[in-house]
Order: C-alpha cells, then structure tokens, then sequence
C-alpha cells in the first residue's frame, strides 16, 4: 500500500510549565508531507521550530494533538515501540552532525542499520554504497576528526539513509559549514537522493538558500505555523 503523506501533524502543540508559567512552545500545528516532497520550516530563533522537528521525529511527544509517522500513528505508540518505527521510518541530520567520534565514517553508517536488525554483510555493502553515492569512497575508513566540515555532514546524511527511510529531518544542516558547501552537501540530499527517490525531507532552517531547492517554504513564529512569505532576513 503506498503512503500518500509520509509525515502528518495534526493539531499538535507542546507546553511547558503550568499557569503564569505556562509557555506554548508549539500551538496546535497542523501539517502534511507528501511522498517525495521538500519542505523548508523557518522562523525567528526560539520559536518552536525544534521543538516541532523533535515532536516530528518521535524525540519528544506533544502535549496534545496526534502524529501520524508513513501510515503508523506514532502517538498512540508506548515508549517501547517508538525506537524501531524511528530506525525504519526516519531519517535525521544535525547540525552537530553527531557522528560516533570512535567509530569511522563506514562504521557510524553501519550502526544504524545494525540497530535495525540488518544483516552485518548488508550493513557494509549499504554503508560503502552511500559513501561512494556521495562522494566518500576513499574516506570510508577515517575517523569523523579526520574529515571536513563538508565530509562530516555527507557522513551524517549516509547516516540518515542507512535504513531507506521515506522521511528525512533536517536541523539546521548546513549551520556549520561554508556557504558553497552547504548549498552543494543539501542539493545532493534533497535532489538526488531526495525528490528523485520519492523521499520526504523536512528541514528547520535560517538558510535562506534552501528555499531554491524546497517545494514550499513555511513560517514558525510564536509556535504557530503558516504559509505567509518568509522574510529575507531572520533575527
């Protein structure tokens, strides 16, 4: 059966602290994500849109309002079975990149999909296909501190595709490295290994180059999200 959105947000919101301390970090937020779709989430700092990426990627669950994650509603989900829905159905980029500093570029790819129950042959031959796909091939072996900024973030997105997820969320991904870099590293992702694979990605950005490679561009301000034109300068 073919999934027609691969994420759903339905009136979500996420509060924190009660009465006069009470802040609505995001407030009933509703959003689709078509198979295949590249969406760009911007916003002023602090207003939400972490918070709504974290929700969105099963990291912390809303106050109110459901989830609905490739067809399976991940709110109703107990804490248990979480991890496998987000091992098989997601995908995500930091900023940080948060590669495993011990293991090689080859092994943190690996990983992930050895969490999913992959074979370990079929972890390595997926791993060195990414790497190469991406343009890592003669990198394979070395440590994340011995790699670029650039290298770093194509590690982390070979990372993110280890299990073929049909979602990929993005924090922030291009946040540590060089304007021409991070254009070039995101419109490998969102383009070849992305739209062209009927993948969704969903990115929170500042990046106001993104919006050349995005379907559409969205708007988080004060938790609540809209579609009214996004600014040409972000505090």
């Amino acid at each position: 059966m073919t999934v027609k959105y691969s994420i759903e947000v339905k009136n979500v919101s996420k509060i924190y602290g009660r009465g006069n301390t009470e802040i609505r970090a995001v407030d009933d937020v509703s959003l689709q994500v078509k198979s295949g779709e590249i969406v760009l989430i911007m916003g002023p700092s602090g207003s939400g849109k972490t918070t709504l990426l974290s929700m969105a990627g099963l990291l912390l669950r809303p106050t109110s309002g459901d989830i609905w994650v490739n067809g399976v509603q991940a709110t109703n989900l107990t804490e248990r079975q979480l991890p496998q829905l987000r091992l098989n159905s997601i995908g995500f980029v930091f900023q940080a990149y948060n590669l495993l500093a011990s293991l090689t570029a080859r092994e943190n790819i690996e990983i992930v999909s050895n969490l999913a129950g992959i074979h370990a042959s079929q972890a390595r031959q997926r791993s060195e296909e990414l790497l190469t796909l991406l343009g890592l091939e003669t990198r394979m072996d070395h440590l994340p501190s011995d790699l670029s900024g650039g290298q770093k973030q194509r590690v982390a997105i070979a990372r993110a595709l280890a299990n073929d997820p049909p979602l990929i969320l993005a924090d922030e991904p291009t946040g540590n490295l060089d304007s021409k870099t991070g254009y070039e590293v995101m419109e490998l992702l969102c383009c070849g290994l992305g739209r062209d694979q009927g993948r969704s990605i969903v990115i929170v950005t500042h990046d106001h180059r993104l919006r050349n490679i995005a379907d559409r561009v969205l708007w988080l301000e004060d938790g609540k999200l809209s579609d009214k034109v996004v600014p040409e300068t972000i505090a």
